[in-house]
């Protein structure tokens, strides 16, 4: 295919410079990742930037060519370089994640958990974002600071006696959804400068950002309420039925405002796919009765794409 090329430059030759620098680098740049589907990429740019060009008329071709001139002064700009450099390492992170989530609401006066919420493992997409990986110096300790979102919902309530425990769904649900701020510490395991597509990382970090809550639950721990709490304690100890339980306060909550927290993490990346094991928890008052809290473990797969 590559004889092609002088045929297809020859071509084009009536049609803004500009245009066609631009897809000769893009070509060559597809040719040098060696993928299987190069030419079929290298085809379709083709036809889209010829397309491109010759729908521009002259008039349109030079505000083309005078965007081109004003984006080369900001990027030799000092407010550009600053700006770039900021954002050179920055990368999106988009992949599938597995992972379980519990929910608990403590009293705010006495500090122990009135009820939980507990979620299976559930497969939901990952998107995060990260300003890059930054070393201090040459040494392997570096810090990120990115950003998470993610949306889960409990159904099962969790009711625990002494050392057992058990969950049953009693038509009750738990949503959260969370958009946080996550700076982060970590450590490389390796040589990072020479080997950035073969390490392990190991990370804690802190979460912060706008998270709403919203469901409804009885409040099974309750102890002074002794009839739902025997029944709790029936149910968990002895297999009772759980009948008893819908003497319990059944309770409908909504709320939304800052939440914060703590992640810790262990990752391995090679050639930009990150298989990571982590655990996080999230906190929010939701009134002057509970503190809401959540902790999820997760198991996620995902590839890095950088700006």
């Amino acid at each position: 295919m590559t004889e092609l090329y002088p045929l297809y430059w020859a071509s084009l030759g009536a049609i803004n410079s500009s245009i066609i620098k631009r897809l000769q680098l893009d070509c060559a740049h597809i040719l040098s990742e060696g993928t299987p589907v190069k030419y079929f990429t290298l085809l379709l740019l083709a036809f889209s930037q010829l397309s491109l060009a010759l729908s521009l008329d002259k008039e349109q071709t030079k505000y083309v060519d005078d965007c081109e001139v004003l984006l080369e002064q900001i990027k030799h700009s000092e407010c550009g370089k600053t700006t770039l450099a900021f954002l050179k390492n920055a990368y999106l992170k988009i992949g599938l994640d597995i992972s379980q989530r519990s929910m608990s609401f403590k009293n705010t006066s006495t500090s122990e958990t009135a009820y939980e919420m507990k979620g299976e493992f559930s497969l939901s997409p990952l998107l995060t974002a990260s300003l890059g990986d930054n070393y201090f110096k040459n040494s392997n300790f570096g810090y990120q600071l990115g950003a998470s979102y993610f949306s889960d919902t409990a159904f099962n309530q969790y009711i625990e006696r002494g050392s057992q425990s058990k969950e049953i769904d009693m038509q009750t649900y738990s949503k959260m959804t969370v958009i946080a701020f996550t700076p982060t510490l970590f450590y490389s395991f390796g040589d990072h400068l020479s080997q950035r597509d073969n390490f392990f990382t190991l990370g804690i970090g802190l979460t912060a950002g706008y998270s709403k809550v919203k469901g409804n639950a009885y409040v099974t721990n309750d102890t002074t309420n002794s009839v739902c709490y025997d029944a709790g304690t029936q149910f968990v100890l002895n297999n009772v039925s759980p009948a008893g339980l819908l003497n319990c306060e059944f309770r409908t909550y909504e709320s939304d405002g800052l939440s914060y927290g703590a992640r810790i993490y262990l990752a391995y990346e090679y050639h930009k796919w990150i298989t990571e094991i982590s655990g996080s928890n999230y906190n929010q008052d939701l009134d002057s009765a509970y503190t809401f809290s959540t902790f999820d473990f997760s198991f996620s797969v995902s590839r890095k794409f950088g700006f």
